[in-house]
């Protein structure tokens, strides 16, 4: 089986192609071909298409992850998230290859106390989640074997986003203003890479909330990570309109993974077990 996988260069994509390299992969016949950006731009279909020949596999993990850039450059979000999911789906179904394509939690408005499962109304608040549902909609008009897979709150290796960084900003000892409202679900790029794979080894294509288990707020998430570190608490909680993010965030980003659960596949762990696993995989010191 030939997995290609877009975004190659971003965080999950890169922890899933590690995921999708280790041995037991190779013995069941997987070859995996990651494609960064510059190797392909979802935006052009031709080379969409060009460049995911011979697949029998596609993962779309390429995308415009700018949430407050996205409101200052709209096209360039629907561009790589709307465009773009349609040229990759279109492709897809021409080489008649399954597609997984990575959606988020940003397509709910947050404003339900309630956990959000696949079944709930998206009711997107920025621009980049509206060029995100919008990609929802058009891959799934394109491309009948096709898992779309919502996931939220990504943190790991390597990983250019804020969540990713924490865990050297704490040991650094830097002073930080962190959100003590929003409900997240922080999730481990490589529990979701682990999830994903799981769900390409069978054919129960749909839509699937992938994030880890329980929840808390980024401010709560830093107290444990300082603790495992046993690093200075340097930060102050702040309410989330106290940050300014030019771009709306939902305040309830839980997921509950019921279509995970009714196919008796869900693996995901606790936020807690992942933050634990994280560090270990990093070392709990410099």
């Amino acid at each position: 089986m030939k997995i290609v996988v877009l975004g190659a260069g971003g965080l999950l994509g890169r922890h899933l192609i590690e995921e999708l390299r280790r041995p037991s992969s190779r013995e069941v016949g997987i070859e995996v071909r990651g494609l960064p950006r510059a190797e392909c731009n979802i935006a052009d279909a031709i080379e969409v298409r060009a460049r995911t020949a011979g697949a029998d596999v596609i993962v779309n993990c390429a995308a415009f992850t700018n949430v407050d850039g996205a409101e200052k450059d709209e096209d360039g979000a629907y561009r790589a998230n709307a465009l773009g999911a349609e040229n990759v789906a279109r492709a897809a179904t021409a080489h008649r290859a399954r597609l997984v394509h990575i959606s988020t939690d940003f397509v709910f408005d947050g404003a339900q106390p309630e956990p959000y499962d696949e079944f709930a109304r998206p009711n997107p608040q920025s621009v980049y989640a509206r060029s995100k549902w919008a990609g929802e909609e058009l891959a799934q008009k394109r491309c009948a074997e096709l898992f779309v897979v919502r996931v939220q709150g990504l943190y790991g290796d390597g990983g250019a986003n804020f969540s990713s960084k924490l865990r050297q900003l704490v040991l650094d000892g830097k002073t930080l203003k962190l959100d003590g409202e929003r409900r997240v679900q922080p999730t481990w790029a490589r529990s979701a890479a682990r999830q994903i794979a799981l769900l390409l080894a069978t054919d129960s294509y749909g839509l699937y909330h992938v994030s880890c288990k329980g929840e808390t707020t980024w401010a709560g998430f830093t107290r444990r990570l300082a603790e495992k570190l046993a690093a200075p608490t340097k930060w102050t909680v702040v309410r989330s309109d106290e940050l300014l993010a030019p771009a709306q965030r939902p305040p309830n980003c839980v997921f509950q993974h019921r279509m995970l659960a009714l196919h008796d596949l869900d693996c995901m762990p606790t936020w807690e077990e992942a933050q634990d696993e994280y560090l270990v995989e990093q070392g709990s010191t410099r």
